[in-house]
């Protein structure tokens, strides 16, 4: 008979706790935002000074709870924060506090928008994710095709469109949006 030994329950409880977050999305979200709040996942900031955009302008429609349509053509003399985004999501649910901390601090920025776009067109559904969170974001669904050259499918998905329209950010991949830097970038993209 073989006796049991402290590596074999570290192994037994570490393969627990992957089968938890293979079948838990809560659980790998948790993981993700644990990560974000010692400093991992933390978003590339461009280099203003590059002044490189990735894409020409592209017109985009969200449409909102209510019905009506929003572009991003409409949006021209902000600068522009989309987040394309799903409710069973790991990555997007770790994300989701960040993103809502940074529209809090700029959701009197006339200056900037926020277009929270959830993937699944199920407003009821996103809705419902919003309240029992306290997240205070904007929810809208497609209302137009993206181009995939800006959004190839992946979740979550991050863009950051210029005064001018033009895109200047993209992130694919869970980050902590409420960094000091990114905060930063987003005050100075958006100044008069």
């Amino acid at each position: 008979m073989r006796k049991i030994t402290k590596g074999h329950i570290v192994n037994a409880f570490m393969i627990v706790i992957v089968c938890i977050m293979i079948i838990n999305p809560n659980a790998k979200s948790l993981l993700i935002r644990g990560l974000m709040s010692v400093g991992f996942f933390q978003p590339e900031i461009p280099d203003p000074a590059s002044k490189k955009a990735h894409a020409n302008s592209v017109n985009i429609s969200f449409r909102d709870t209510k019905g009506t349509i929003i572009n991003t053509a409409d949006l021209k003399g902000k600068v522009i924060f989309i987040n394309f985004w799903a409710t069973w999501c790991p990555p997007c649910i770790a994300e989701m506090p960040s993103v809502n901390q940074l529209y809090t601090k700029f959701k009197n920025n006339p200056n900037v928008a926020f277009i929270t776009v959830d993937v699944d067109n199920d407003f009821a559904k996103a809705n419902s994710f919003m309240q029992k969170h306290h997240y205070n974001l904007p929810v809208y669904t497609l209302a137009t095709p993206v181009p995939d050259s800006i959004m190839g499918g992946t979740i979550p998905t991050t863009l950051i469109f210029n005064k001018n329209g033009e895109l200047v950010y993209k992130h694919t991949g869970a980050a902590d949006y409420n960094s000091d830097k990114f905060v930063a970038f987003l005050t100075t993209s958006s100044k008069p």
